[in-house]
């Protein structure tokens, strides 16, 4: 529909307040003048209630003054047949919530005009076109059009409004062009019924609540519009018409169907970027959201939402929520910065994404739940806090193409009763590149490359049968493959190498079926059988393994067929009453060759070394009994040393009864270490993790030191990624956290320490079997630090008390300094160490070992400076005994007890 055109000039009248002129009000001269008569009106104040009914122009008579038109109450201007158009004028209303302009079955052109204290109402099929205008401080709205009419604002503002900026009820229309709604309490724009607008450059800002609220089956297009700093949400739909044929922008533009967004950008809304529900239809196009204050796109109900090029950065939240039987469609989008997940996927809803980025995201990038079903082709999943993608519930994944890469936790991580079927993916540096924990269905992953992961590069969980084929596994820091127990999987023509532990690990009655696989370059063994596993592996090649190609655990029954072995120092390892049977395999190059060369292998036991493996593998760095032997060298530490005694007592007996099929007792790993500084608190830790790492209970055992300052942020969002990120750090080792009542300092409710203490307590119990905590401090203050929160008092149950050093254990320490630094300390120099540890002032904070270490080297420092001063006064020339003695002359001064005080005799 065409704007409507201004009233033809016709003969001329003019209104004067005072002065010459033929009419003192504008009404007199409206009701003199015939059709399309144009009257111009000087400035002044001209307080009547104008009623138009007929073709006129009203224009002020010059822009030096101000014509203003003044209601006392209702409208100041009615228009009710006719066309008027109306310049220059600024018109009030008596009452700020009621109608200042009224048009109604008529057509009105108000160009360079203000309106304050009241709205303009347009309705029925009036025609109202806004040129350059301003509406201002009104209430309810500023704009409001109803039944047929439609509406036209080029160049206008609407601000400080009570309400909403334009409101469409019934079947209005509106056409709004380089028009800002700003500043108003309500919705910048509210749709209603079956009305419809279009926005092209239009401004909506700091708005009370939504940008635009669509109800009913109403319409929207906008064009290169901004929404901003809005309280609300950015776009608000309750509902909707149908989406057309997109269409491209120009001037020949069919009216809007649905809602659609070209080139926009809706940054801090308060609320969600975009929110489709109920049945409503969104379609935007080349958008930008930024920094939503929720989500930046919801769709829920039966809704729909396409997205063509659109960026959505740093959410507050998720930055797409697609849930109950919504539909999305989204191509060459970006989802970046997310605090929460990049992509969530709920109940029934669909989605399908093609060439789209996930991430950076603070949760799992893409999280599919319930039962919905998502397409995923040639998308880049990356920088993820926790998982790549997400499978759980009933839902369904398709992925074709793209890539995985960056994730905090598992590349693509499927479970419950979902499927998948994941077809040329890419997944990289993740901590397993695929993990199945799934058992109703069986899984495809085709032809995809998983490399630089920390851990295994797909793990198939207990009674899981994924069918991997195609794929290639390189550069993994534990095993390639990990099939855990009463698992099935279907593993064909892939390829394992550089692998850090063993190529696949088949665990106790795990069953799978490996076929054409080729596995190369492991530390440790192509194939490992655990005890009583089984499987069958045919027209295999294994080369290239520090261990044995392959090991043979007790009642282990493989069917091993067709294979080729070579370039390895031997060929299997058979363990007591392994039960595998070899038929027609081909072994080259083996130094050490047990497959026998008949049909079926005899079980027993072959020569060579049993290997450590991976998950679980016997086999650890240090040997049990060298680990002890080191813990029972440390000089004094008693209790500890009985209670770590204990300790590996227990947890021997727990892994026989595992072992043997029995439930474990319930046993707490993590440990507070109580005592003062320099009792050997770290080295025990890190022995502590050795002794776990060699039970199989630890991966690696290493030690992992923090304190307040690794863990607390400085601002409020900083502290919870450090302490995860140490945490992680830690996760099949020891996280020892030094002075952990430092986390909870007194008279400090409201600390960051406790936001530190609860991420911990999650942490702990998401990953009760990753990591062993221990805390350490003074006695007195770590029983404070445990009773600060209810889950550390469960979680830390047992005590290890750490006392100081005696008189005598502090020689033996410095004595030890001493040999490993091949100094001399004869009797009478022992003696008076020992006076002198006795004598010392043992306050708070005394350093116990460390105390002696510097002891020691003070010793030196003064025994160098003493034998300086002897012998080159002398000129004599110094042996090696001279060199190497110290004296008791090289003690550092204190001052001796007083008589009485219990000092011993030299």
């Amino acid at each position: 529909m065409q704007t409507p055109k201004p009233v033809a000039a016709g003969r001329s009248y003019r209104v004067a307040a005072r002065g010459w002129g033929a009419h003192r009000t504008i009404g007199a001269a409206v009701r003199a003048a015939p059709e399309n008569s144009v009257i111009t009106v000087a400035p002044g104040t001209y307080n009547e209630h104008l009623v138009l009914d007929r073709d006129v122009v009203i224009s002020a008579e010059s822009a030096e003054g101000t014509v203003e038109l003044v209601a006392t109450q209702g409208p100041a201007i009615s228009v009710h047949s006719g066309a008027a158009t109306l310049r220059g004028l600024v018109v009030h209303s008596g009452d700020p919530k009621g109608i200042a302009v009224s048009v109604r079955d008529a057509t009105v052109v108000m160009e360079d005009c203000q309106v304050r204290g009241g709205r303009i109402d347009v309705a029925g099929w009036a025609r109202a076109t806004l040129n350059r205008c301003r509406i201002r401080d009104c209430g309810g709205a500023g704009v409001h059009a109803t039944g047929d009419a439609h509406l036209w604002l080029t160049k206008c503002t609407v601000e400080d409004v009570d309400g909403s900026g334009v409101i469409l009820a019934q079947a209005a229309r509106a056409e709004l062009s380089t028009t800002g709604l700003v500043r108003v309490t309500g919705a910048g724009l509210h749709l209603r019924d079956t009305t419809g607008a279009v926005l092209e450059d239009c401004d909506v800002a700091e708005s009370g609540g939504a940008g635009v609220v669509l109800e009913g089956s109403a319409s929207l297009r906008m064009l290169n519009s901004r929404l901003r700093d809005l309280a609300g949400d950015g776009v608000h739909a309750t509902g909707s018409a149908p989406l057309g044929v997109p269409q491209a922008s120009g001037p020949q533009q069919p009216p809007a169907q649905g809602i659609e967004l070209t080139g926009c950008t809706i940054s801090r809304a308060g609320g969600t970027a975009l929110v489709a529900a109920a049945d409503a239809q969104l379609r935007a196009q080349h958008c930008q959201l930024v920094s939503p204050g929720k989500t930046g796109v919801s769709a829920t109900g039966q809704s729909r939402v396409d997205l063509t090029g659109c960026q959505i950065t740093d959410s507050a939240s998720t930055a797409l929520v697609i849930r109950d039987s919504a539909h999305l469609i989204a191509e060459g989008c970006a989802m970046t910065g997310s605090a929460a997940n990049g992509l969530f996927l709920g109940d029934e809803s669909t989605s399908s994404l093609s060439s789209c980025t996930i991430g950076p995201s603070g949760f799992t990038a893409v999280h599919l739940s319930g039962a919905a079903t998502a397409d995923l082709a040639d998308c880049t999943v990356a920088g993820a806090a926790e998982h790549g993608v997400r499978v759980t519930g009933r839902s369904v994944l398709r992925m074709t193409g793209g890539r995985i890469e960056q994730t905090q936790m598992n590349g693509l991580q499927l479970e419950g009763a979902s499927d998948a079927t994941v077809r040329r993916v890419s997944i990289t540096d993740a901590v397993v590149g695929v993990r199945v924990d799934q058992t109703l269905h069986r899984p495809l992953i085709d032809e995809c490359v998983v490399t630089g992961t920390r851990q295994s590069g797909l793990e198939a969980g207990p009674s899981s049968s994924p069918t991997v084929r195609g794929c290639r596994f390189d550069g993994s820091g534990a095993a390639g493959v990990f099939l855990d127990r009463e698992s099935q999987a279907h593993i064909e023509s892939c390829e394992i190498s550089n692998v850090h532990g063993s190529g696949l690990v088949v665990w106790t009655r795990a069953d799978p079926t490996i076929r054409s696989t080729t596995v190369t370059k492991c530390r440790k063994n192509a194939v490992y059988f655990a005890p009583q596993s089984a499987g069958t592996v045919e027209g295999c090649d294994f080369s290239e393994t520090e261990y044995a190609a392959l090991y043979i655990g007790t009642k282990a029954g493989p069917v091993v067929r067709d294979c080729r072995i070579h370039d390895v120092d031997q060929d299997a390892v058979l363990d007591d009453d392994a039960a595998a049977v070899f038929e027609h395999c081909e072994i080259t190059a083996v130094r050490t060759t047990t497959i026998p060369s008949s049909a079926q292998a005899r079980p027993g036991r072959a020569g060579g070394r049993v290997p450590s493996g991976d998950a679980g593998e016997a086999g650890p760095e240090k040997e049990m009994a060298e680990l002890l032997a080191e813990l029972d060298e440390l000089v004094g530490l008693e209790r500890a040393k009985q209670d770590v005694g204990t300790l590996v007592n227990l947890m021997q007996m727990v892994k026989r009864r595992e072992e043997a099929g029995l439930l474990p007792p319930p046993l707490s790993r993590h440990l507070v270490f109580a005592g003062n500084p320099g009792t050997g608190k770290t080295t025990v830790a890190r022995l502590y993790g050795q002794i776990l790492r060699a039970l199989g209970m630890l991966d690696n055992g290493h030690l992992v030191e923090v304190d307040r300052g690794t863990l607390v942020g400085e601002y409020v969002g900083h502290t919870a990624p450090k302490t995860q990120a140490a945490f992680r750090r830690a996760l099949g080792g020891v996280l020892f956290i030094d002075e952990a009542y430092a986390l909870v300092p007194d008279g400090r409710g409201n600390d960051f320490g406790q936001e530190a203490i609860s991420t911990l307590v999650k942490l702990m119990e998401d990953h009760r079997d990753e990591v062993v905590v221990i805390v350490a401090g003074y006695p007195d203050e770590m029983e404070r630090f445990i009773s600060a929160n209810p889950g550390l008092a469960s979680r830390f149950t047992r005590t290890l008390t750490f006392d100081d050093y005696s008189a005598d254990e502090l020689v033996q320490i410095v004595v030890h300094q001493a040999n490993a630094h091949q100094y001399l300390l004869d009797d009478d120099t022992r003696a008076a160490l020992h006076r002198y540890f006795w004598a010392v002032q043992r306050g708070e904070g005394f350093g116990n070992g460390r105390f002696a270490r510097k002891v020691f080297q003070e010793m030196t420092e003064r025994h160098a400076r003493r034998i300086a001063e002897q012998y080159s006064a002398a000129g004599a020339e110094m042996t090696a005994r001279q060199l190497s003695a110290l004296a008791p002359a090289d003690l550092p001064d204190i001052d001796a007890p007083a008589a009485g005080d219990g000092a011993p005799e030299s």
